[in-house]
């Protein structure tokens, strides 16, 4: 008979107890060589208070299907479904917005039976899970949350170039005959452009000098082999009909395969329909000299570069057209290494009475310079590129589509519009506050934060990301394998040139806490700081995975939920459709000046600290962001630059919807037998300051100075041991706490940020007054030290790095 395993409760409290003050984790199962069946029940103990860590991969769910194609570090493009035991690092976003080389780790398969099919308006696609996040400039979104029209965050450049190397003439065939090829038993090429039609004679003169190129028709040619120079296996045998010109009947001859057959066999060309033909890995693994003169020799064949009316004047374009999908998304993906953007258009062409998909990839004005500069045309298509750079160069190219999402202007907000119109040399000033109406280009943005002096501003400026727009979203339900994998630290990977989320969350203990019954609802709490925008979904009942939770023999149940938005942002959140309960603010009066600094990211000898410093060694109590403001301009002793600097800072504060007079108390956040769920997903944007680190530190100082007062007020003599506060029957004004954060090392890794002291004091005293914390991290050896010495239940799945391997087992 399997018995109930019960984690974070002594022998003593097992007695005292018994099976009260206990929640359900989950259950073991046991392995038998081929046969997994589920045993024992793991139950944890909630009667006494707790630091719990969570740590390494869980199960996320958020996963891709298995076609999805990852661009590798050696240059290849690889199907997800293909990479379990590939060793290669992946490209990922970091802090810095730039696309970096990343180690992923661990890998996940498994089915779902519903899928999103995205398309971006640049032409590319991916199929994910409905729940699997996307980098939005309000930080990662659930895809499921997504509309038509909503900007994401794809890779601008993938500067990857292998290291292999091809001889010249061996690439030249390559791209010619993956253009203008005939690639079967007659291997045929097709061109009218005689410089081209030179040097692929040239070329195939270097594979083999026993080729020739015979011209069949008018720009029609044929690769010929002479028969008589092959070799046979007996010669006594051979018989020869000089008259008929061949071998007689009967002959035994074993003839080699001529060698332009065995050339297009090795780079797996042989037999393949135009349809079908796709770039060879060995050519997407090329150092960048080589790549840039296949891509040169493939657009002079299938490429054309033209000038075309758009509006009121004519407009300079590139672009590439194929009848194989995935040698143009191909393509697509090595401009990208260049880092020139292109748009993949889909046509519909008829041939002989059949309609068939034609691809076309676009390359416009702005990125033309980039593909002129560094791939090219040869042949006659090279006049007109002399002649389009000459136009294009001196014209102002509009920047089109790589801008930046007016959102922006949300998080940004200048004191004043017409000192930067000034300083940008507008003829009237006043007129650049009209630029919030717009999303700004990226020129455009960075000199605003040249004039600002804004950090994240620049960041956004000058990142890798190109922001991307949802054209189409399509549900597909049937029966799918989905993949994924972790990469510590940036915890995100570019899939089918698309910045994806690789994630998981923490809900199941708090639901189990939300279900409790009797006098331990009454006395229970719980509280989750969300900083991806996904716990709102524990609203709803969990149907679809109604099958699953019955092998556990559970059933979907609905969870007492409330979901708190920052009160500027409220609006935004109903608008989006996301189920939000109320409003939550922070009174500026509660925030320190060292939060204040650590949240600018100001040294202390900073000028603007130091400013900021006297100002608020002079304000009263209870003052508000316009308070700060007017008390920096009427401060004596510093520059007006300074002033500036300082003001706008408080005047981006400002624009974040937190802060009022009338800030949220603990008792109005935090009801027994309710999970309370604090959404700071909004400030998980690019560029701007560490808003979620002020905010969690903030309550979390808040919600250990109520419960101590309320601790005072408890009747301590009948707590045998430590605090076991389950008890007394008595009504708590603020009940016991349960806090949980996910990805706890932003926040208690080795750098300052506004939420650090307060989750230590949490770690070291928050147990005494009733308050547990449970945290979560892919990265455990990231982790300060507090986190290890203070965790007394530790649930780890699999961790494979040394240095978390190290700290984990640093708890004994």
């Amino acid at each position: 008979m399997p018995y109930d395993i019960i984690v974070g409760r002594d022998e003593d409290d097992k007695k005292r107890f018994a099976d009260k003050g206990l929640v359900y984790l989950g259950k073991g199962y046991v392995k038998m060589r081929n046969y997994t069946s589920l045993s024992n029940r793991i139950l944890m103990d909630i009667a006494r208070s707790h630091v719990i860590l969570v740590a390494g991969k869980r199960g996320s769910g958020k996963c891709l299907t298995g076609d999805t194609l990852i661009t590798l570090a050696d240059g290849s493009l690889v199907p997800i479904e293909n990479l379990e035991n590939d060793n290669n690092s992946i490209f990922s976003l970091d802090n810095e917005l730039k696309i970096k080389q990343k180690e992923k780790k661990e890998f996940f398969k498994r089915k779902v039976n519903r899928v999103i099919k995205l398309a971006l308006r640049s032409g590319r696609e991916i199929k994910l899970t409905p729940e699997h996040p996307l980098f939005t400039l309000k930080g990662w979104k659930p895809v499921q949350e997504l509309t038509l029209g909503s900007r994401v965050a794809t890779p601008r450049n993938i500067s990857v170039f292998g290291t292999n190397e091809m001889p010249e003439h061996e690439i030249k065939l390559l791209s010619y005959l993956i253009a203008e090829g005939h690639t079967k038993k007659i291997v045929l090429f097709s061109n009218s452009d005689k410089e081209i039609v030179d040097e692929f004679r040239e070329s195939l003169n270097r594979l083999d000098p026993n080729l020739k190129l015979i011209e069949e028709s008018k720009y029609h040619y044929r690769i010929s082999y002479p028969l008589w120079k092959n070799r046979v296996v007996d010669k006594s045998q051979m018989k020869f009909n000089k008259q008929k010109r061949r071998f007689d009947k009967g002959s035994k001859i074993i003839l080699e395969k001529r060698s332009i057959r065995n050339f297009i066999e090795k780079y797996d060309l042989f037999g393949k329909l135009a349809i079908n033909k796709t770039i060879p890995k060995e050519i997407m693994k090329l150092t960048k000299p080589f790549l840039s003169l296949f891509l040169n020799r493939l657009f002079s064949c299938d490429g054309s570069i033209y000038k075309h009316k758009s509006g009121s004047s004519e407009i300079w374009e590139v672009s590439y057209s194929s009848s194989s999908e995935k040698l143009i998304r191909q393509v697509q993906n090595l401009l990208l290494r260049f880092g020139i953007l292109s748009r993949l258009r889909k046509k519909k062409v008829k041939l002989k009475d059949k309609i068939f998909d034609s691809f076309e990839l676009v390359i416009n004005s702005y990125n033309s310079v980039k593909f002129i500069t560094e791939i090219g045309f040869f042949g006659a298509k090279r006049q007109k590129q002399d002649q389009a750079m000459k136009e294009i160069v001196s014209i102002r190219i509009n920047p089109n589509v790589d801008t930046i999402p007016k959102e922006v202007w949300e998080f940004f907000k200048p004191r004043n519009w017409a000192h930067i119109g000034r300083a940008l040399g507008y003829k009237y000033p006043k007129a650049m506050r009209e630029r919030i109406k717009y999303a700004p280009s990226r020129s455009t943005l960075l000199q605003i934060a040249e004039v600002e002096q804004h950090n994240g501003l620049q960041l956004l400026a000058t990142s890798d990301i190109f922001w991307d727009e949802i054209s189409s979203m399509e549900i597909l339900e049937g029966s799918f394998n989905v993949y994924d994998f972790s990469v510590p630290e940036s915890h995100n990977f570019i899939a089918n040139d698309i910045i994806v989320h690789n994630s998981y969350s923490l809900s199941a203990i708090a639901e189990e806490l939300s279900m409790l019954k009797g006098e331990e609802k009454d006395s229970i709490a719980s509280l989750i700081f969300d900083t991806m925008g996904i716990f709102w979904t524990m609203k709803y009942k969990n149907d679809k995975e109604k099958e699953l939770l019955a092998e556990w023999g559970l059933k979907p149940d609905k969870v007492p939920v409330r979901v708190f938005a920052p009160f500027g942002k409220f609006k935004e959140y109903e608008e989006k459709g996301i189920p939000v309960d109320e409003p939550f603010a922070i009174n500026p009066s509660d925030v320190g000046l060292e939060d204040w600094l650590i949240t600018f990211n100001l040294s202390l000898v900073d000028p603007v600290s130091v400013l900021i410093q006297n100002v608020f060694s002079g304000l009263k109590k209870n003052y508000d962001i316009d308070d700060i403001t007017k008390a920096i301009s009427a401060e004596h002793g510093a520059s007006a630059e300074t002033k500036n600097a300082a003001i706008s800072l408080f005047r981006a504060a400002d624009s974040w919807g937190i802060f009022s007079k009338k800030g949220s108390e603990i008792k109005e956040l935090v009801k027994p037998g309710m999970t309370t769920i604090v959404d700071i997903s909004v400030y998980n944007a690019v560029g701007v300051f560490n808003i979620r680190a002020l905010v969690i530190g903030l309550l979390s100082r808040k919600l250990f100075r109520e419960r101590m007062e309320e601790r005072k007020r408890e009747e301590l003599q009948s707590i045998r041991r430590g605090a076991a506060y389950l008890a007394f029957k008595q009504q708590r004004e603020v009940p016991i706490i349960w806090v949980f954060i996910d990805e706890v090392h932003e926040f208690l890794g080795e750098e300052e940020n506004a939420a650090k002291a307060s989750l230590i004091q949490l770690l070291r005293e928050g147990r005494q007054p009733g308050i547990s914390i449970v945290m979560a991290t892919q990265q455990p050896g990231a982790l300060i030290r507090d986190v290890i010495t203070q965790t007394d239940i530790l649930i780890s799945h699999k961790v494979t790095a040394l240095r978390d391997i190290g700290a984990l087992n640093e708890m004994g």
